[in-house]
């Protein structure tokens, strides 16, 4: 008598070879170009060597009338940059993966593109705060500079100041509220525009650093109208942050 194989074995051994299947079948896609991938599966970026991969779905859905800080849907993809594996939001990655469609358990559709592609197709409304997120993944003050809105614009030169520590970026910021008035406030030695700073801990930082640099410490608040002034000597004299 044959042995019998488990059928829990044979449905594992048939699952390996569908997904073993689909990914030796890597398809050719063009940036821009929606396609459809298998849990497995490859596709290769049209004129280079660039290639992404679905790993797997999470398939666990928000309850019906619950509230929760996530749908409980994604797709888990994984990009191959020349040679390099990069995981899912990694800031190195060139392209941005939009999902279209997906049935979070076998298949998605998928679009892979420059993020700037991604940006210039969005609409006017949105298009500021794509391009001041990519410029932070990318450390590029020149893309803050392509926002036509100039709060944003503002918005995003302070941010890049403040992580690369370049104060020349605050040259270019017309209506400063955080790190870049804290600069302004500085440089003139005016301890009241510290007291406006919208980021506390650069807020406290200004006030604490001009206070001192005056040599009167929290005294140096005195000099201020009466509600600047208890203010500043709140900042002065309490914690960092």
């Amino acid at each position: 008598m044959k042995p019998m194989v488990p059928a829990v074995l044979l449905l594992a051994c048939m699952s390996c070879a569908v997904e073993a299947s689909a990914a030796k079948k890597a398809v050719s896609v063009a940036l821009g170009q929606e396609f459809r991938l298998e849990k497995g599966g490859v596709a290769r970026i049209a004129r280079s060597r660039d290639s992404i991969r679905i790993t797997g779905f999470v398939n666990s859905p928000c309850p019906k009338g619950a509230m929760c800080v996530w749908s409980g849907l994604a797709v888990l993809t994984e990009l191959t940059v020349n040679g390099k594996v990069l995981p899912q939001g990694s800031k190195d990655s060139p392209y941005d993966v939009t999902v279209n469609d997906s049935d979070y358990r076998s298949y998605a559709l998928l679009v892979v593109d420059r993020p700037e592609r991604v940006c210039a197709a969005m609409d006017p409304l949105s298009r500021p705060e794509c391009l001041r997120s990519l410029a932070q993944r990318r450390s590029d003050p020149g893309l803050c500079k392509q926002i036509t809105d100039s709060r944003t614009r503002g918005f995003c030169l302070e941010d890049l100041a403040a992580a690369l520590k370049k104060d020349e970026l605050c040259r270019d910021v017309a209506s400063p509220t955080q790190y870049c008035r804290y600069v302004r406030s500085k440089a003139t030695g005016d301890l009241a525009a510290c007291i406006d700073i919208v980021t506390f801990s650069s807020r406290v930082r200004c006030v604490k650093e001009l206070s001192t640099e005056g040599g009167g410490g929290p005294r140096s608040c005195a000099e201020l109208p009466p509600e600047p002034a208890r203010l500043c000597r709140e900042l002065a004299s309490g914690p960092d942050n």
